[in-house]
């Protein structure tokens, strides 16, 4: 993409590699578009791959929304031990070797009890920042801390494989299907299913095959990202209507003024939603959301 392109606004929807930080693909996104707005909705660790949504330029205002989105997951979780980051990549810290194959049915039953509103408490190798530090950072530096509570919500967690041995291993790995909030972790999910069984268990493989609204059968793999032309880059960009599901108003000449200007407006009803995006001779200009403490509508996302 040319240096000329970098005002463009937007959203990429990348398969994230496995191995590379979600900050890595930013950094190869900003060198090739010499974008400087430029950022990610929903962090993925370096050994997921999956759906990971890049936005660019005055796309980067509509980050927080898209993080709020449900994402959805299939991975496998193993039983037989349990990992300090409580994922494949950390250090054994637990063991419990099967001597005879898990129950199916309890399995299950352990998989439904998970859905619903959950408090988790993230794994110490993780991003969560306590006291304005990183949790891995404690744990690097081999110092304490008090691991935080965190609210997240299960839409759905049900198995999607009938349970299989590890070859040469006294372990058992089934595959899942997760739909989940924000803020979940999925590695601690998979420790806690574990858990509610009496055994340590590992996340041990995970994609992200939906996140802020986009499919995995929408997203372009970053290699084939990277080498395509300009004005192949350039069709891959998703508008910024194209995440918005509030209810469309178009704006007066009068109307376009006052927005423009970020002015409170009074005079609209309040609808369903809450939110209006705002169009100008066919052009989004913004988002406005309704303030019931002023009964009012204010700016919310300027676009324009």
């Amino acid at each position: 993409m040319a240096k000329q392109a970098s005002n463009l606004s937007g959203l990429l929807v990348v398969n994230k590699p496995k191995k590379m930080t979600s900050f890595g693909v930013v950094a190869r996104l900003r060198r090739i578009s010499g974008q400087k707005k430029i950022g990610h909705a929903g962090t993925l660790d370096p050994n997921v791959d999956g759906v990971l949504v890049v936005a660019l330029g005055k796309a980067t205002k509509l980050i927080d929304l898209l993080q709020t989105r449900p994402k959805t997951y299939r991975g496998t979780v193993t039983f037989g031990y349990a990992t300090e980051s409580q994922d494949a990549d950390g250090a054994v810290v637990e063991e419990k070797p099967l001597t005879e194959a898990l129950d199916e049915d309890k399995l299950q039953a352990a998989f439904s009890a998970l859905e619903g509103d959950i408090v988790q408490v993230p794994p110490i190798y993780s991003a969560v920042k306590v006291n304005g530090k990183r949790l891995y950072e404690y744990a690097r530096a081999g110092e304490e801390v008090t691991l935080p509570k965190r609210s997240a919500t299960i839409y759905r967690f049900r198995p999607s494989s009938r349970l299989r041995w590890v070859e040469g291993k006294p372990y058992q790995s089934i595959d899942f299907e997760a739909t989940v909030s924000k803020g979940t972790y999925i590695r601690t999910l998979a420790y806690d299913l574990g858990q509610s069984l009496g055994l340590p268990a590992t996340m041990t493989k995970l994609t992200r095959t939906s996140g802020s609204g986009f499919d995995l059968s929408e997203a372009t793999d970053l290699d084939d990202l990277m080498a395509l032309t300009e004005e192949s880059i350039v069709r891959k960009v998703k508008p910024i209507a194209s995440v918005l599901t509030y209810e469309r108003k178009d704006l007066t000449d009068e109307e376009y003024f006052a927005v423009k200007n970020g002015q409170k407006i009074q005079s609209w009803a309040k609808n369903n939603d809450g939110f209006y995006q705002l169009y100008y001779h066919n052009q989004l200009i913004a988002v406005y959301a309704y303030s019931e403490d002023e009964q009012l509508w204010r700016s919310r996302y300027f676009f324009a």
